[in-house]
Protein backbone atom coordinates (compact mmCIF):
# COMPACT_ATOMS: atom_id res chain seq x y z
CA UNK A 1 0.00 0.00 0.00
CA UNK A 2 1.51 3.41 -0.95
CA UNK A 3 2.50 5.52 2.07
CA UNK A 4 1.41 2.54 4.18
CA UNK A 5 2.19 4.00 7.61
CA UNK A 6 0.28 7.18 6.90
CA UNK A 7 -2.61 5.45 5.17
CA UNK A 8 -2.86 2.73 7.84
CA UNK A 9 -2.80 5.16 10.77
CA UNK A 10 -5.32 7.41 9.01
CA UNK A 11 -7.72 4.52 8.39
CA UNK A 12 -7.55 3.10 11.93
CA UNK A 13 -7.91 6.48 13.64
CA UNK A 14 -10.68 7.43 11.20
CA UNK A 15 -12.63 4.24 11.96
CA UNK A 16 -12.49 4.90 15.70
CA UNK A 17 -13.24 8.59 15.18
CA UNK A 18 -16.30 7.81 13.06
CA UNK A 19 -17.63 5.35 15.65
CA UNK A 20 -16.87 7.37 18.80
CA UNK A 21 -16.47 10.99 17.70
CA UNK A 22 -13.86 11.34 20.45
CA UNK A 23 -10.47 11.11 18.69
CA UNK A 24 -8.19 14.13 19.08
CA UNK A 25 -4.63 15.04 18.11
CA UNK A 26 -3.10 18.42 19.03
CA UNK A 27 -2.82 20.41 15.81
CA UNK A 28 0.64 21.56 16.90
CA UNK A 29 1.85 18.02 16.13
CA UNK A 30 1.56 18.92 12.44
CA UNK A 31 4.68 21.12 12.82
CA UNK A 32 6.75 18.09 13.80
CA UNK A 33 5.37 16.11 10.86
CA UNK A 34 6.05 19.01 8.48
CA UNK A 35 9.66 19.39 9.68
CA UNK A 36 10.39 15.69 9.24
CA UNK A 37 8.70 15.66 5.84
CA UNK A 38 10.71 18.68 4.69
CA UNK A 39 13.93 17.14 6.01
CA UNK A 40 13.24 13.92 4.13
CA UNK A 41 12.31 15.63 0.85
CA UNK A 42 15.39 17.84 0.96
CA UNK A 43 17.67 14.82 1.21
CA UNK A 44 16.32 13.51 -2.11
CA UNK A 45 18.01 16.39 -3.96
CA UNK A 46 21.53 15.56 -5.14
CA UNK A 47 24.25 17.59 -6.81
CA UNK A 48 23.63 15.58 -9.97
CA UNK A 49 20.01 16.75 -9.96
CA UNK A 50 21.16 20.36 -9.66
CA UNK A 51 23.71 19.95 -12.49
CA UNK A 52 20.96 18.58 -14.76
CA UNK A 53 18.70 21.60 -14.26
CA UNK A 54 20.18 24.05 -16.83
CA UNK A 55 19.70 21.53 -19.65
CA UNK A 56 16.20 20.67 -18.49
CA UNK A 57 14.85 24.17 -17.92
CA UNK A 58 12.50 24.17 -20.92
CA UNK A 59 10.86 20.76 -20.37
CA UNK A 60 10.54 21.43 -16.63
CA UNK A 61 8.86 24.80 -17.20
CA UNK A 62 6.54 23.23 -19.78
CA UNK A 63 5.54 20.44 -17.40
CA UNK A 64 4.99 22.80 -14.47
CA UNK A 65 2.81 25.00 -16.70
CA UNK A 66 0.68 21.97 -17.62
CA UNK A 67 0.31 20.95 -13.97
CA UNK A 68 -0.58 24.49 -12.90
CA UNK A 69 -3.24 24.87 -15.58
CA UNK A 70 -4.60 21.44 -14.73
CA UNK A 71 -4.85 22.33 -11.03
CA UNK A 72 -6.92 25.45 -11.70
CA UNK A 73 -9.09 23.88 -14.42
CA UNK A 74 -9.84 20.73 -12.45
CA UNK A 75 -10.21 22.70 -9.23
CA UNK A 76 -12.83 24.89 -10.89
CA UNK A 77 -14.66 21.81 -12.18
CA UNK A 78 -14.62 20.23 -8.72
CA UNK A 79 -15.97 23.42 -7.16
CA UNK A 80 -18.77 23.80 -9.70
CA UNK A 81 -19.92 20.21 -10.15
CA UNK A 82 -18.80 18.31 -7.03
CA UNK A 83 -19.55 20.93 -4.37
CA UNK A 84 -16.03 21.30 -2.93
CA UNK A 85 -14.81 24.52 -1.42
CA UNK A 86 -12.13 26.26 -3.50
CA UNK A 87 -9.11 25.43 -1.32
CA UNK A 88 -10.06 21.75 -0.98
CA UNK A 89 -10.72 21.45 -4.71
CA UNK A 90 -7.40 23.02 -5.72
CA UNK A 91 -5.28 21.13 -3.18
CA UNK A 92 -6.89 17.86 -4.27
CA UNK A 93 -5.31 18.47 -7.69
CA UNK A 94 -1.75 19.14 -6.47
CA UNK A 95 0.68 16.62 -8.03
CA UNK A 96 2.63 16.14 -4.79
CA UNK A 97 3.02 13.38 -2.22
CA UNK A 98 0.10 12.19 -0.11
CA UNK A 99 1.75 13.18 3.15
CA UNK A 100 3.07 16.55 1.99
CA UNK A 101 -0.16 17.73 0.36
CA UNK A 102 -2.21 16.43 3.29
CA UNK A 103 -0.09 18.42 5.73
CA UNK A 104 -0.50 21.48 3.53
CA UNK A 105 -4.28 21.00 3.48
CA UNK A 106 -4.37 20.91 7.29
CA UNK A 107 -2.32 24.08 7.50
CA UNK A 108 -4.47 25.93 4.95
CA UNK A 109 -7.81 25.00 6.47
CA UNK A 110 -9.01 22.70 3.70
CA UNK A 111 -11.04 19.54 4.26
CA UNK A 112 -7.96 17.40 4.83
CA UNK A 113 -9.83 14.09 4.77
CA UNK A 114 -11.09 14.82 1.24
CA UNK A 115 -7.67 16.02 0.07
CA UNK A 116 -5.95 12.96 1.56
CA UNK A 117 -8.48 10.59 -0.04
CA UNK A 118 -8.15 12.26 -3.45
CA UNK A 119 -4.36 12.19 -3.22
CA UNK A 120 -4.42 8.53 -2.19
CA UNK A 121 -6.67 7.59 -5.12
CA UNK A 122 -4.49 9.62 -7.48
CA UNK A 123 -1.28 7.89 -6.33
CA UNK A 124 -2.70 4.37 -6.27
CA UNK A 125 -4.45 4.90 -9.59
CA UNK A 126 -1.32 6.21 -11.31
CA UNK A 127 0.86 3.39 -9.97
CA UNK A 128 -1.66 0.79 -11.15
CA UNK A 129 -2.26 2.33 -14.56
CA UNK A 130 1.16 3.80 -15.38
CA UNK A 131 3.09 0.63 -16.41
CA UNK A 132 0.33 -0.46 -18.81
CA UNK A 133 -0.23 3.10 -20.05
CA UNK A 134 3.46 3.57 -20.90
CA UNK A 135 3.72 0.12 -22.47
CA UNK A 136 0.74 0.93 -24.68
CA UNK A 137 2.15 4.27 -25.84
CA UNK A 138 5.65 2.93 -26.45
CA UNK A 139 4.32 -0.07 -28.37
CA UNK A 140 2.20 2.20 -30.55
CA UNK A 141 4.48 5.20 -31.13
CA UNK A 142 8.03 4.46 -29.99
CA UNK A 143 9.74 3.16 -33.11
CA UNK A 144 13.14 4.59 -32.25
CA UNK A 145 12.45 7.51 -29.98
CA UNK A 146 15.49 7.18 -27.79
CA UNK A 147 18.54 9.12 -28.87
CA UNK A 148 21.35 6.48 -29.12
CA UNK A 149 23.90 9.11 -28.09
CA UNK A 150 22.16 9.66 -24.77
CA UNK A 151 23.54 7.86 -21.78
CA UNK A 152 21.37 5.03 -20.52
CA UNK A 153 23.46 4.36 -17.46
CA UNK A 154 21.22 4.26 -14.38
CA UNK A 155 21.96 6.38 -11.38
CA UNK A 156 23.20 4.31 -8.45
CA UNK A 157 22.04 5.66 -5.11
CA UNK A 158 24.82 5.22 -2.56
CA UNK A 159 24.12 5.87 1.04
CA UNK A 160 27.54 7.26 1.86
CA UNK A 161 28.06 8.39 5.41
CA UNK A 162 29.01 12.09 5.51
CA UNK A 163 32.50 13.16 6.61
CA UNK A 164 33.66 9.55 6.24
CA UNK A 165 33.14 8.56 9.90
CA UNK A 166 29.70 9.80 11.00
CA UNK A 167 27.28 6.99 11.73
CA UNK A 168 23.66 6.96 10.65
CA UNK A 169 22.33 8.12 14.01
CA UNK A 170 24.52 11.23 14.04
CA UNK A 171 23.64 11.84 10.41
CA UNK A 172 19.93 11.70 11.22
CA UNK A 173 20.34 14.02 14.22
CA UNK A 174 22.27 16.56 12.14
CA UNK A 175 19.62 16.62 9.40
CA UNK A 176 16.77 16.90 11.91
CA UNK A 177 18.57 19.63 13.86
CA UNK A 178 19.20 21.81 10.79
CA UNK A 179 15.71 21.13 9.41
CA UNK A 180 14.14 21.93 12.80
CA UNK A 181 15.90 25.31 12.86
CA UNK A 182 14.44 26.01 9.42
CA UNK A 183 11.03 24.72 10.49
CA UNK A 184 10.94 26.97 13.56
CA UNK A 185 11.87 29.97 11.41
CA UNK A 186 9.08 28.97 9.05
CA UNK A 187 6.56 28.90 11.90
CA UNK A 188 7.74 32.30 13.09
CA UNK A 189 7.43 33.70 9.56
CA UNK A 190 3.68 32.87 9.63
CA UNK A 191 3.67 32.05 5.90
CA UNK A 192 1.46 29.17 4.73
CA UNK A 193 3.13 25.80 5.32
CA UNK A 194 6.20 27.66 6.60
CA UNK A 195 7.54 24.77 8.70
CA UNK A 196 7.54 22.42 5.71
CA UNK A 197 9.01 24.93 3.24
CA UNK A 198 11.83 26.21 5.45
CA UNK A 199 12.80 22.77 6.76
CA UNK A 200 12.93 21.55 3.15
CA UNK A 201 15.17 24.47 2.08
CA UNK A 202 17.51 24.00 5.05
CA UNK A 203 17.69 20.26 4.34
CA UNK A 204 18.58 20.84 0.68
CA UNK A 205 21.36 23.27 1.61
CA UNK A 206 22.77 20.77 4.11
CA UNK A 207 22.61 17.96 1.55
CA UNK A 208 24.46 19.96 -1.10
CA UNK A 209 27.04 21.32 1.36
CA UNK A 210 27.85 18.15 3.32
CA UNK A 211 26.54 15.33 1.12
CA UNK A 212 24.60 13.90 4.04
CA UNK A 213 23.16 10.40 3.80
CA UNK A 214 19.38 9.94 3.40
CA UNK A 215 17.30 9.96 6.57
CA UNK A 216 16.48 6.55 8.00
CA UNK A 217 13.18 5.21 6.70
CA UNK A 218 11.86 4.77 10.24
CA UNK A 219 11.89 8.55 10.76
CA UNK A 220 9.82 9.04 7.63
CA UNK A 221 7.42 6.36 8.84
CA UNK A 222 7.07 8.14 12.18
CA UNK A 223 6.10 11.37 10.39
CA UNK A 224 3.62 9.44 8.27
CA UNK A 225 1.97 8.01 11.40
CA UNK A 226 1.66 11.51 12.89
CA UNK A 227 0.20 12.96 9.70
CA UNK A 228 -2.19 10.03 9.26
CA UNK A 229 -3.37 10.37 12.86
CA UNK A 230 -4.05 14.08 12.46
CA UNK A 231 -6.07 13.49 9.29
CA UNK A 232 -7.87 10.48 10.77
CA UNK A 233 -9.13 12.59 13.66
CA UNK A 234 -10.88 14.88 11.19
CA UNK A 235 -13.10 12.07 9.84
CA UNK A 236 -16.71 11.99 11.03
CA UNK A 237 -19.70 9.87 10.05
CA UNK A 238 -20.91 12.77 7.91
CA UNK A 239 -17.55 12.88 6.09
CA UNK A 240 -17.68 9.15 5.50
CA UNK A 241 -21.08 9.37 3.87
CA UNK A 242 -19.65 12.01 1.53
CA UNK A 243 -16.75 9.83 0.35
CA UNK A 244 -18.90 8.12 -2.27
CA UNK A 245 -19.12 11.50 -4.00
CA UNK A 246 -15.33 11.42 -4.63
CA UNK A 247 -15.40 8.53 -7.09
CA UNK A 248 -16.23 10.62 -10.14
CA UNK A 249 -13.90 13.55 -9.34
CA UNK A 250 -11.08 11.07 -8.67
CA UNK A 251 -11.61 9.35 -12.03
CA UNK A 252 -11.78 12.75 -13.74
CA UNK A 253 -8.52 13.82 -12.09
CA UNK A 254 -6.73 10.62 -13.11
CA UNK A 255 -7.89 11.08 -16.70
CA UNK A 256 -6.59 14.67 -16.75
CA UNK A 257 -3.16 13.51 -15.55
CA UNK A 258 -2.98 10.84 -18.26
CA UNK A 259 -3.84 13.47 -20.89
CA UNK A 260 -1.08 15.75 -19.57
CA UNK A 261 1.35 12.82 -19.52
CA UNK A 262 0.61 12.05 -23.18
CA UNK A 263 0.71 15.66 -24.44
CA UNK A 264 3.87 16.57 -22.53
CA UNK A 265 5.73 13.41 -23.54
CA UNK A 266 5.11 13.93 -27.24
CA UNK A 267 5.84 17.66 -27.03
CA UNK A 268 9.14 17.08 -25.20
CA UNK A 269 10.07 14.32 -27.64
CA UNK A 270 9.22 16.30 -30.80
CA UNK A 271 11.09 19.34 -29.48
CA UNK A 272 14.14 17.21 -28.70
CA UNK A 273 14.08 17.78 -24.93
CA UNK A 274 13.76 14.13 -23.89
CA UNK A 275 13.31 10.73 -25.47
CA UNK A 276 9.69 9.55 -25.42
CA UNK A 277 10.16 6.94 -22.72
CA UNK A 278 11.94 9.30 -20.31
CA UNK A 279 9.37 12.03 -20.98
CA UNK A 280 6.52 9.69 -20.05
CA UNK A 281 8.15 8.79 -16.74
CA UNK A 282 9.27 12.35 -15.99
CA UNK A 283 5.72 13.71 -16.32
CA UNK A 284 4.02 11.00 -14.26
CA UNK A 285 2.52 12.53 -11.07
CA UNK A 286 3.26 9.60 -8.79
CA UNK A 287 5.90 9.44 -6.07
CA UNK A 288 9.47 10.06 -7.26
CA UNK A 289 10.68 6.89 -5.51
CA UNK A 290 7.84 4.84 -6.98
CA UNK A 291 8.60 6.17 -10.46
CA UNK A 292 12.24 5.18 -10.04
CA UNK A 293 11.22 1.62 -9.11
CA UNK A 294 8.87 1.29 -12.08
CA UNK A 295 11.33 2.91 -14.46
CA UNK A 296 13.92 0.30 -13.51
CA UNK A 297 11.87 -2.29 -15.41
CA UNK A 298 11.63 -0.15 -18.56
CA UNK A 299 14.90 1.73 -18.94
CA UNK A 300 15.27 5.46 -19.57
CA UNK A 301 17.47 8.40 -18.70
CA UNK A 302 17.16 8.16 -14.91
CA UNK A 303 19.20 11.30 -13.96
CA UNK A 304 16.96 13.47 -16.17
CA UNK A 305 13.80 11.75 -14.96
CA UNK A 306 14.88 12.24 -11.34
CA UNK A 307 15.72 15.92 -11.91
CA UNK A 308 12.30 16.64 -13.46
CA UNK A 309 10.52 14.67 -10.72
CA UNK A 310 12.40 16.55 -7.98
CA UNK A 311 11.43 19.90 -9.53
CA UNK A 312 7.81 18.76 -9.81
CA UNK A 313 7.84 17.76 -6.15
CA UNK A 314 9.42 21.01 -4.94
CA UNK A 315 7.11 23.12 -7.10
CA UNK A 316 4.07 21.27 -5.75
CA UNK A 317 5.11 21.78 -2.13
CA UNK A 318 6.53 25.31 -2.26
CA UNK A 319 4.95 27.26 -5.13
CA UNK A 320 1.51 25.75 -5.72
CA UNK A 321 0.22 26.33 -2.16
CA UNK A 322 1.10 30.03 -2.56
CA UNK A 323 -0.81 30.13 -5.86
CA UNK A 324 -3.81 28.54 -4.16
CA UNK A 325 -3.58 30.97 -1.23
CA UNK A 326 -3.21 33.96 -3.58
CA UNK A 327 -6.17 33.14 -5.83
CA UNK A 328 -8.52 31.98 -3.06
CA UNK A 329 -7.86 34.77 -0.55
Amino acid sequence: MPASFMTGSMLVVAIISINTGQMYMPRSIKVIAQIISGAYLGQQVSKQDVLQLPRLTKPILLLLLFFTLNMFVMGKIFSLFFHMDAITALLSCLPGGIMDVSLISIDMGAQSEIVATMQFIRLVGMLLILPYWIQLILARFNKQSKNPEESTEKETLKKQLPFGVMNQTKNNLLILLISSIGGILGVLSEIPVGALIFSLIFSIVLKLAKNTAPLSANIRYFAQILAGSIIGCSFTLHNMLQMGQLIFPAITLLFSYLVINFIFAFSAYRLGFLDLQSALFASSPAGATDIALIEGDFGGDMPKIAAVQICRMLYSVIVMPFLVHFFVS
